[in-house]
Parts: C-alpha cells; structure tokens; sequence
C-alpha cells in the first residue's frame, strides 16, 4: 500500500491559532486506525505532538460530501513529557459521529478501564490497545466492538491538551458537582467555570469523586469537547476569515498524512455544527471486578447504540 506524503512538524510551542483549528477538527471528528505502522514513526514520541490520521485511506470522501456519516476517534493518551504518546495507555477513549447534511453529532465516550476483546491480545481494558498497537489497534478495537467504520483517529497528550486549551483562551464549562480530588487535581464546585489548560485537564481527569468513577470521567470529557465545540463558534462568529490563517499555523503544528484540503473540509465541518445539535453520551455500562483489577462492563444496551449511530452518526435524535 502506498502512503502519501507525510507532513511532520513536533508542537513546540502553544498558537492560539494552531490550538484552536486542533479544537476544530477534534470536535468536528477525528476517528481511528491508521496507515499501516504510522504510529511507530519518531514523530510520535514527543508528548506535545498531536497526530491526526485516516483510517482506511480515502474512503472518508463520501462522508466528508455529506453522503454518509463521519466518524472520527478522539483519542488522549496518558504520556507525560518525555514518552511516547503512543507507548503509553489511552486516558480519553471517544467516537465523534457527524451527520453533516443535517449538521448534528454525537460523541459517544468509552470509559479507559472497559473489559473489551483487543484484536491479537486477548480480553483486557480498552486503554492498552494503544500501548499494544498505537492508535490503529484502538480503531480496530473499537471498530470490532461496535460495528462502526472509523475515518479519522486523532491523538494527544496531556501537555497537548493543556496547550490546546490555552491557545483558544480557555473554555467555558458547567461543573455538574463538587469536585475535591488531590490526585487529579481537580478543586471546582459546582457551576460555571472558565477553565484553563491545566484545570481543564484536572477535570477530564478527576474520577475518585463519582461513585461511577471512570463512567463519569469519561462524560465529563465529553463535556470539555463540546465546549471546544462553543469556543470555535464563538470565535467563527464574529471572525469567520480567521478560518484559513488558523489552519496554515496548524498544518506547521500537526502531524498528519491528510491533505490541505481534507484539513480545510474537517474544520468547516465542526463549524457547522451548532452545540445544541451535539449529544454527550457515554456507552452503558457498570463497574466491577476481573480478579484484582478493577474494570468497566459495558452492558448489552449498548448495541442499540451502536446501530442508532451508525445508521446516520447520531444517537437518540
């Protein structure tokens, strides 16, 4: 198989503009699996690069044109400065599903300690697909258990995020509940809060405050998308030419075998997606024990879901 060219540059420092054409294509979705063994290329071992890839080659074009749904895997890693993104384990597991003719989405989120079956390694939790097979075996994990096709992963850290966050000027969020949480870091009561990079991460992070823990968790991530999701539109709305000079400052900060043009097509397809048409939703599941470990079950329920998205990306609407 032929591989286009690849356009590597690392993130050396957080650009607003870079930060927020990221929070674009991140929103608009940016799903799984890749070219084949792109996750072992050097480029990935710094924890500050954010990669963003197709799946199976060009085939994203349909979904791109409206004709289907699009699909994209929103992926976090857990690495911090100094290793690899993708040696480590995965700490935000989401499928961003996109009707773009009717300009509705849905993320649906997967708590990082789910009992799954992972291609070639048995029955484990759904974070070390990445650090068994990088981001294409999380897609195939992902793409086996749910039946659907994925056409874009995106991946990045935890400094990645925190430059993100930070080079958009923060987010908006409602916090659900208190939030006390030493380990995360996360110190919020409940209410609106803008956060920056850091507390953002405090709060997609904190689960030792919800009797659901890692459930909650990985819903509260999805919250931090769709404020990235208002973020764009506000700043699209009274900036709208912006568009273009975000995305050439993000093409040198990014790396990805995509085109220009792909680029250009995802960004414009986060913006046309008002908040409001967007569900958060997090597979259902229940916790419990395999042996010591601690680990999610996602329930039978959740194949209702699997087959409402993807029939047109959205689910329950």
């Amino acid at each position: 198989m032929n591989r286009p060219g690849r356009l590597r540059s690392r993130v050396s420092r957080p650009v607003r503009a870079t930060a927020a054409a990221v929070a674009a294509i991140l929103v608009a979705g940016l799903a799984a699996a890749a070219i084949r063994h792109a996750w072992t290329h050097p480029a990935i071992a710094s924890a500050d690069v954010l990669e963003i890839h197709a799946v199976h080659g060009a085939s994203f074009v349909p979904a791109l044109e409206g004709k289907r749904p699009l699909f994209i895997l929103a992926l976090g890693s857990d690495a911090r400065p100094g290793q690899r993104v993708t040696g480590q384990r995965s700490d935000s597991i989401h499928i961003i599903g996109i009707d773009a003719a009717r300009h509705r989405a849905t993320i649906l989120g997967f708590p990082r300690d789910s009992w799954v079956p992972i291609p070639g390694h048995g029955v484990g939790k759904i974070t070390t697909a990445l650090s068994f097979g990088g981001p294409p075996l999380v897609a195939r994990t992902i793409e086996h258990l749910t039946g659907i096709r994925i056409d874009f992963w995106a991946l990045t850290s935890f400094p990645g995020m925190i430059h993100m966050v930070d080079g958009i000027g923060g987010l908006n969020v409602f916090v659900p509940q208190l939030m006390h949480d030493s380990f995360s870091g996360a110190f919020f009561r409940r209410g609106p809060r803008h956060l920056n990079g850091s507390q953002a991460l405090a709060f997609a992070r904190d689960r030792h405050d919800f009797s659901s823990g890692d459930i909650t968790r990985s819903r509260n991530q999805g919250i931090l998308l769709m404020a990235a999701l208002a973020r764009l539109h506000q700043v699209f709305s009274t900036r709208p030419s912006e568009l273009l000079a975000w995305i050439a400052v993000f093409w040198r900060n990014i790396g990805t075998d995509l085109s220009p043009q792909t680029v250009w097509d995802l960004a414009l397809a986060a913006t046309r997606v008002p908040v409001r048409n967007v569900n958060n939703l997090v597979v259902p599941s229940g916790t419990g024990t395999v042996g010591s470990q601690s680990v999610v079950f996602i329930q039978p329920g959740a194949q209702r879901l699997y087959a409402d998205s993807r029939r047109d990306g959205v689910i329950g609407r």
